[in-house]
């Protein structure tokens, strides 16, 4: 008896979602802006229903003032999320998107990434739960260091129906433009997607597209296209009391436009060609490809999380302008840990660099496989729990 009840009350501490952070999903082999199978506090990005199973909270995102938020670059953010009767309500600061400052930084209009953006959000639960957000984001040539100017709008909406997760997250507008002339129009962009829980596996499917206009300070305009589709299935598996497994399967569709490229230079696969929605360095890229994903989140002690993952591209191929290749060595390693305070988390990368790093011992995307105990956790996040 005594046993049982041991086992019942670890199952209930795991089950509880007391880690959340981008920091989490990536130890994870996620993507940071939210997981279609895996729990965490993220998800109101992907789906803005998720409020309703992340309240009560406060949660900050450790960074400075970078374009892009990535791996060795965080960029701080964060917010409040407090229940009221059946209604959730939501304030965050900071949450700018990849895919907007991408756009931006592919048109050649350098510098005009989004700043200071605040998002509300709102949800409630009547036997359906549902959630909405609207997040803006402007700034004028007068307090922008290089001249340039800045506007964008976005929405996001979701429903929660039992098993069934629907979303839909409209760009409204997201504009730039320059001291010298140069602008960028961004056309009408989405992201679309359910989710179906089926025998303890996730079946998720999501589509985006977005489309947008540069006007060089010449006055010579140029379209930039991209879409991507992605079908896939997850699961969690429990394996014990302290144990957590995640595997995730998905075949993904990728295709880049950008009309600014032509006549230069013949496309060469880069760094900066690839699949990544927020990087648009060819003129014509699009790719195929099935990427496989394990991971493994464990209660090392009653403080102490620790996590990793794989990820490879099992198959696939890709294409620029003039190039075709099958992928390249795709096989990713990151690794986590979330130190435990009460009902206070503080969630890290392990960070695992070298000196050949981008930044050393701080880019886990560097791979080199030494843990780097004076700089051991990168991309560090907080939440705490009321």
């Amino acid at each position: 008896m005594k046993k049982q009840l041991t086992v019942a009350l670890g199952l209930a501490v795991l089950a509880t979602p007391v880690f959340a952070s981008k920091a989490r999903l990536q130890a994870l082999g996620e993507d940071s802006y939210g997981s279609a199978y895996i729990n965490d506090n993220r998800n109101i990005w992907l789906n803005a229903a998720q409020i309703n199973n992340h309240k009560d909270l406060v949660t900050y995102e450790f960074g400075g003032e970078q374009t892009r938020d990535e791996a060795a670059t965080a960029r701080g953010e964060g917010g409040v999320y407090k229940a009221h009767g059946n209604f959730v309500y939501g304030l965050h600061f900071g949450g700018a998107s990849n895919t907007a400052n991408g756009l931006r930084a592919g048109s050649g209009l350098a510098g005009a990434d989004e700043n200071n953006n605040v998002d509300v959000f709102m949800g409630g639960d009547a036997g359906m739960k549902w959630g909405a957000n609207l997040g803006y984001a402007k700034e004028s040539n007068e307090v922008r260091a290089n001249g340039a100017s800045s506007e964008s709008m976005r929405t996001r909406l979701g429903v929660i129906m039992g098993d069934t997760q629907v979303y839909g997250n409209i760009n409204l507008i997201n504009n730039a433009k320059g001291t010298n002339g140069a602008k960028f129009e961004g056309d009408l962009g989405y992201q679309v997607g359910a989710i179906h829980a089926w025998e303890g596996n996730t079946l998720f499917a999501d589509y985006r597209s977005f489309d947008a206009e540069n006007t060089s300070a010449a006055k010579v305009k140029n379209d930039i296209s991209l879409s991507q589709l992605e079908v896939g299935i997850g699961r969690v598996e429990r394996l014990n009391d302290k144990t957590n497994l995640f595997a995730k399967a998905s075949f993904l569709m990728a295709n880049v436009e950008n009309d600014r490229l032509k006549g230069l230079a013949p496309g060469q696969f880069g760094g900066a060609c690839d699949t990544g929605l927020d990087a648009i360095a060819c003129e014509e890229f699009s790719t195929s490809r099935v990427p496989v994903v394990v991971g493994i989140e464990t209660e090392a002690t009653s403080w102490l999380t620790l996590r990793a993952s794989v990820a490879q591209a099992i198959w696939g191929s890709e294409e620029d302008k003039n190039n075709e290749r099958s992928i390249a060595n795709s096989t990713a390693i990151n690794a986590g840990a979330t130190l435990k305070f009460g009902e206070l988390s503080v969630d890290g990368v392990i960070g695992n660099g070298d000196a050949t790093s981008a930044v050393a011992g701080e880019d886990t995307s560097a791979g080199n496989g030494t843990i780097r105990t004076d700089s051991l956790m990168s991309r560090v996040s907080m939440t705490y729990r009321f």
